[in-house]
């Protein structure tokens, strides 16, 4: 039975694929490679918005950016429904490529699948690629998000496409925390947002520096020297503390621990805030290692919900488990002398190595 329903949702598949990579058009690049600095809005301004009379002609515009929005969500879910990994790489690019890899092999090809609800998009007004904008999306779980209505989260959504000819793809996705709100967007006239240089200076923390700074903190907690310039919380200071307590049972188990945060190589967005801040999206790897400190140290296991990633179910000497962080994080306007808030975290282990 079940092979007959993936056949059937396979058609489907075939059916509607076509159609989406000839709406946004062929010539996409290779999912998950190097990816290009995010374009910025021209003659961005701190705390500024832009008037239609004086701001340049959006060539990706909100209806757009709304048909691009249904169109792969949809397609999507009839591709995690269908276990079709191999096309649904070809929808998702940057680190969004390792997690959707991760959502399939984990789940024995049977990936969890969302209902979706109408996106609040954030469109800044580009004139040269590559082009992108990020939706706020209310998430349920199951299809069609038929699940309970509690179980509702706002993910936060940002589609790019690298050049004219390229096809659109979802670059990075993550999670709001549970009760929390997107920071309230800078929009002109016409409701176009404005998007911020890496290297935007008006910030407490500018774009490029979020990941790095972040990083720091997650391995040094409140000790380390930039813990003043992000908020303490679960996924930032408590990084430290878990870190700490791992390594006491490591050792107790004849065992070296070390786990490091890092910047990759995906892309990272900001958009302006009416309050002069900036709203920050960005990516980090977590690497966590395990080693046997004697040559008589007992087999190390690899964790459940990382066997998927490996070929065996124990290392001898060493096992190292990545995994692929998405962050958002609200920043303020520099001067405000407050610390920047991490708001947004989804994350999965997406590989495993050892000898």
């Amino acid at each position: 039975m079940r092979a007959n329903g993936r056949r059937r949702v396979l058609v489907a598949t075939l059916m509607l694929l076509p159609v989406v990579l000839a709406a946004c058009s062929a010539g996409g690049r290779e999912a998950g490679g190097a990816s290009p600095v995010a374009a910025t809005t021209p003659a961005a301004t701190p705390g500024g918005t832009a008037t239609a009379s004086t701001a340049p002609v959006p060539v990706v515009t909100l209806e757009e950016a709304r048909r691009v929005v249904t169109r792969l969500l949809a397609t999507d879910d009839v591709l995690r429904a269908g276990g079709e990994l191999r096309m649904a790489l070809e929808i998702v690019r940057d680190g969004q490529a390792a997690l959707t890899t991760a959502a399939y092999r984990a789940n024995d090809m049977e990936p969890p699948r969302y209902g979706w609800g109408d996106p609040v998009l954030y469109v800044p007004r580009l004139d040269r690629a590559p082009y992108w904008f990020t939706a706020v999306v209310e998430r349920r779980d199951g299809p069609g998000g038929r699940e309970r209505e509690d179980d509702a989260r706002s993910a936060v959504l940002t589609f790019m496409k690298e050049n004219d000819e390229s096809r659109w793809q979802l670059s990075f996705a993550t999670l709001l925390y549970s009760g929390a709100e997107p920071p309230e967007v800078a929009l002109d006239a016409e409701g176009y947002a404005t998007a911020l240089s890496t290297r935007d200076e008006s910030l407490e923390i500018s774009p490029q520096l979020m990941a790095p700074l972040h990083a720091t903190v997650a391995e040094e907690g409140s000790q380390g020297f930039s813990a003043a310039l992000i908020a303490p919380g679960e996924h930032t200071t408590g990084y430290s503390a878990e870190i700490a307590e791992r390594k006491q049972q490591a050792r107790h188990d004849g065992l070296n621990f070390d786990s490091i945060f890092g910047a990759t190589k995906s892309p990272v967005f900001g958009l302006r805030t009416r309050d002069g801040g900036g709203f920050v999206q960005y990516a980090m790897t977590r690497t966590t290692t395990l080693s046997a400190k004697l040559p008589s140290a007992p087999w190390i296991a690899i964790p459940q919900d990382a066997r998927w990633a490996a070929e065996q179910p124990a290392m001898a000497k060493e096992m190292r488990i990545i995994e692929t962080h998405q962050y958002a994080a609200e920043v303020p306007a520099k001067g405000s002398r407050r610390p920047a808030e991490v708001i947004a975290f989804d994350g999965a282990i997406t590989r495993v190595s050892g000898k």
